[in-house]
């Protein structure tokens, strides 16, 4: 195994670039080894309300982080077995550790120390309070508009005409149903008025009862040198793509982020792996990170090795 630079002088992985589009960002190319990973989310990555999607800041918290370690394996023992120069080949980490977990029986193809981080914040709720009960007295407004006992009696009335066919002719008949429909309409929008401002009071009220979450901005992903002293490395031969979606989404009465990890990989065996998973993080009260779900062997072995800053 060597060590590469490269892994360590990355940047981050453009979740935080001015587009949603998808970027290729090649990792490291040595020894006939090329690992590559493409990353897509909106941008910037902001885990809040849509309510306080325009909130100012009341209190900055600071930059908060996850730290963990994505590997990849693949059991060869007998070969390994019976070929020494090319167990040590696979093995020699020189001064970095081999994560704990990995046996003896196995080559470690790859190792991707990553780091994600956040800016958690208080919000200001106060405007976006304001904003959602000016919404809903409008609704309220337009509800007053509307007489809703004296639109459901005409809907009666004329309903009966409609169904006993006591009309004149064809005109009549047309009269009767465009006024039937009329008033049906009024109805329908008295309840769209009604059901909007219930929503919008309701979320108001939300907000009130969250006004001590913290929530996370600029959500970023970036590879690093080392986590807890496991160094990137990736194996000679080695061909590797991956991808990670990150977005937001709801986790309860909480926002936070989901990070989707896809990754294939192509060895010098001529033999092609995938490995897939996802991790969904969100922050407490104080702004710390916690890793509230997940599943696959991302999240598995992203923390295994997990360190918090």
């Amino acid at each position: 195994m060597t060590l590469n630079p490269a892994l360590a002088a990355m940047g981050p992985l453009g979740l935080v670039a001015s587009s949603a589009a998808s970027t290729i960002y090649t990792i490291v190319k040595d020894l006939n080894s090329g690992i590559s990973m493409e990353s897509s989310s909106p941008a910037p990555v902001n885990a809040v309300p849509d309510a306080l999607k325009d909130a100012l800041v009341d209190e900055e918290l600071g930059e908060r982080a996850l730290c963990g370690v994505f590997y990849t394996h693949s059991r060869f023992q007998p070969l390994i077995h019976h070929m020494k120069n090319l167990r040590e080949m696979m093995h020699r980490y020189g001064g970095g550790t081999v994560p704990a977990s990995v046996g003896d029986s196995h080559s470690i193809f790859m190792v991707l120390p990553l780091r994600m981080s956040y800016n958690a914040v208080r919000l200001d709720m106060t405007h976006a309070r304001e904003e959602l009960m000016k919404k809903a007295d409008e609704s309220y407004a337009a509800m007053e508009k509307i007489d809703l006992d004296a639109e459901q009696d005409e809907v009666v009335k004329l309903q009966d005409r409609v169904d006993r066919e006591t009309w004149s002719g064809p005109a009549e008949e047309r009269r009767l149903r465009s006024q039937l429909a009329h008033h049906q309409q009024r109805i329908e929008a008295y309840e769209v008025h009604s059901t909007a401002a219930g929503r919008l009071v309701t979320e108001s009220r939300r907000l009130r009862d969250i006004r001590e979450f913290a929530w996370m901005k600029n959500f970023r992903i970036q590879t690093v040198e080392q986590v807890n002293g496991i160094k990137g490395r990736t194996a000679a031969g080695l061909h590797g793509k991956g991808s990670m979606i990150v977005t937001p989404k709801p986790l309860g009465r909480q926002i936070g982020v989901s990070v989707q990890f896809d990754w294939h990989e192509d060895n010098l065996f001529g033999h092609s792996y995938d490995w897939h998973g996802q991790i969904e993080i969100a922050c407490n009260g104080a702004g710390a990170p916690m890793v509230v779900a997940g599943s696959g062997k991302f999240k598995e072995r992203f923390l295994q090795h997990l360190t918090m800053e």
